[in-house]
């Protein structure tokens, strides 16, 4: 079996650091991709040709739209940011809480 070290030369804009930090960039989007599941999004990747990448609702389901031309770290920065922007709609559409009679006094 070839020994991988030889594909890494000083002058190869590869290198193992980088490699490792786009395995790590794979497996944070994996991760954020399960947590927009468990939300109850289905995600969808798709060459959006220039549109932006949003979630909106189709029939019942909260769907997200990812850029299937986008890297990995790009769509781990979009998914984050329309997670953040759903949360904050979230928030802002619950009523305020009112204050019980034992908690006013």
């Amino acid at each position: 079996m070839a020994d991988a070290s030889r594909f890494f030369r000083s002058g190869d804009r590869t290198t193992r650091e980088q490699m490792k930090s786009e395995e790590n960039v794979v497996e944070r989007l994996k991760r954020r991709s399960a947590e927009a599941k468990k939300l109850g999004f289905h995600l969808r990747t798709e060459l959006l040709d220039g549109e932006q990448a949003t979630w909106c609702m189709i029939g019942m389901k909260k769907t997200i739209f990812i850029d299937l031309s986008q890297t990995a770290a790009e769509q781990l920065r979009t998914l984050d940011e329309i997670l953040a922007d759903f949360r904050n709609e979230a928030k802002k559409s619950q009523p305020a809480r009112q204050k019980s009679p034992s908690q006013a006094a």
